[in-house]
């Protein structure tokens, strides 16, 4: 029988594009059919396929290209995850923190101090934090940080701190150190054992009737002048207060008789010792400024009146033999350095010596440093020393390591064993910021960068 047929159509979609796979077998190129045409009843015979035409019809070498392209997108997801688990351990590993690239950390103020369970200070800073790329407000917190271990032992969030509490403290005579920052009206204890901080506010003032509509400002007193504070009440009176004592006055009047004459003093006083450079005397130009132990009477928490620099100098006094302040006829004059009665005696702790630009620095019952220049050049590299309380004996000289710096006079602080303070220079030839730790031999146990020391970005 003839097998003449016109247009064979695929008997599933009707194309008539078609491959011979082999004699009277067919498979239609658009759907996949494959047919077939039977001799004796010249049927057509449909084979379904149930491949995926889009599968079936890629060819070997597009099949390779999906699979690199594939592969290549896997690869890369891969190394992607490994990398960022190794760095983010590297990071975690580094810092102690992942939030380390989160915000940067940089200090205004610190302090130093003493434990009893370590010869070395430990280092009480205000961290000032600020978050990259964002214009929030800043957080504050005082970090206790042990600069020989380089650890934080303790951070204390101060959530209403300002960039001004620029920190202020000072050593009282039972031991303690407080801080009243700048600006506020709040007064913290460091507690040396535990390396925290203590609110003494309501403690110390709260139930003063003086202060009963609150305080606006609140500040130390100058150290000169004993454990004290200036306060400004809401109700805009102002006073002078010493805790420790328990005793507050409202004038100058009633502050200077408390701490003036021997009159004054309260059962129980002591002699105190103490240091302090004399001033170049218009009177008796031939004194030379002198390093001055003295001893000064007074009872320990109250009102007290230390010299000045500028207030200590020889001077003619005149003579009232009977008391009654009022000067007729002839008088005599008496050379002194002190006319206060509560200064029982002193002495030059160094005769022999010349001073230049010289201030103290730090002092106490066992300890005197000083700082000064070499000679009268105004423009010398100034210099650090310990001094023997005794004899008055350089002990040992420190000189900063750099051509241009100064001394911050505001970070000065004794430990048990030495002294801790600051040097810097933030103009040419390169700035420099280093806090010293130096030990009772003169010799510098650690040197921080302060640039860097929280954050080296």
């Amino acid at each position: 029988m003839s097998k003449q047929i016109k247009a064979l159509k695929c008997p599933q979609c009707g194309s008539v594009k078609k491959q011979e796979i082999k004699e009277d077998h067919y498979v239609c190129n658009n759907c996949g059919t494959e047919y077939f045409l039977d001799n004796d009843d010249i049927n057509v015979n449909i084979r379904h396929s149930y491949n995926d035409p889009g599968t079936s019809s890629l060819n070997p070498k597009a099949r390779k290209i999906i699979f690199c392209v594939l592969g290549a997108i896997i690869l890369v997801a891969f190394l992607q995850m490994f990398l960022g688990v190794f760095f983010s351990g590297k990071t975690k590993s580094g810092t102690g923190s992942s939030k380390a690239k989160e915000y940067h950390e940089r200090f205004d103020s610190f302090v130093a101090y003493s434990t009893k369970d370590s010869p070395y200070p430990i280092l009480l800073f205000k961290i000032i934090r600020s978050t990259y790329g964002e214009r929030g407000a800043d957080q504050y917190l005082m970090r206790f940080y042990d600069p020989i271990k380089n650890k934080v032992l303790n951070d204390e969030p101060m959530t209403d701190w300002k960039e001004s509490y620029y920190l202020r403290s000072q050593l009282f005579s039972d031991g303690h150190i407080y801080i009243c920052p700048d600006k506020s009206n709040r007064v913290y204890r460091v507690n040396q054992d535990r390396n925290t901080l203590e609110d003494m506010t309501t403690k110390f003032f709260g139930n003063l009737p003086e202060l009963s509509s609150g305080i606006a400002t609140l500040g130390f007193i100058s150290e000169k002048q004993g454990d004290g504070f200036k306060i400004m009440s809401n109700d805009g009176k102002e006073y002078s207060y010493y805790p420790l004592a328990r005793k507050i006055y409202p004038g100058y009047q009633e502050l200077r008789a408390a701490r003036e004459g021997l009159e004054s003093l309260y059962p129980g006083a002591v002699e105190t010792v103490h240091y302090v450079f004399s001033e170049k005397s218009n009177e008796y130009p031939e004194e030379k400024v002198q390093l001055i132990k003295y001893w000064y009477k007074n009872n320990p928490g109250f009102p007290v009146q230390h010299p000045y620099n500028y207030e200590l100098k020889w001077r003619k006094v005149r003579m009232d033999p009977t008391g009654s302040g009022r000067y007729t006829g002839t008088y005599t004059y008496e050379k002194k350095l002190f006319a206060e009665p509560r200064f029982t005696r002193f002495i030059d702790l160094t005769p022999d010596r010349m001073f230049f630009d010289a201030d103290i620095v730090y002092q106490d019952s066992a300890n005197l440093y000083i700082k000064g220049l070499p000679n009268a050049n105004p423009q010398g590299n100034p210099f650090v020393q310990k001094i023997d309380s005794k004899t008055g004996k350089v002990i040992w000289s420190y000189t900063p390591p750099v051509v241009k710096y100064s001394f911050d006079d505001h970070n000065f602080y004794g430990y048990r064993n030495g002294l801790v303070f600051n040097y810097y220079n933030y103009g040419s030839p390169g700035r420099v910021n280093k806090i010293v730790i130096i030990d009772n031999a003169g010799k510098v146990i650690k040197e921080l960068d302060s640039d860097n020391l929280f954050d080296s970005k």
